[in-house]
């Protein structure tokens, strides 16, 4: 799970899909009002929830959206994939 926090909304838990080894992706309902508080370039504060089998490990990161695409095919038809470069660890957390 990728956890993201806004001020002034509610947090966001959403579901990660490991793709690289420098990024996560994001699976995200296209009509979610998450969609309107990001964009590409942005850089966003995430706390990361990862199983143990994870080539991540759990933490605080500071990332970057790299990319949002349509997914046109498989099981999440129809949503985004909002990709998250991870730039640092944020260590303090």
């Amino acid at each position: 799970m990728v956890e993201f926090v806004f001020t002034g909304f509610p947090v966001y838990q959403l579901k990660a899909k490991d793709i690289s080894e420098t990024g996560i992706g994001v699976i995200v309902k296209p009509d979610s009002k998450f969609m309107t508080l990001i964009k590409v370039g942005q850089e966003v504060s995430i706390r990361l929830i990862t199983p143990p089998e994870s080539r991540h490990k759990p933490g605080r990161y500071k990332t970057r959206i790299s990319h949002i695409t349509s997914l046109e095919e498989g099981k999440f038809k129809g949503h985004k994939l909002v990709a998250l470069e991870l730039i640092s660890e944020i260590s303090g957390h």
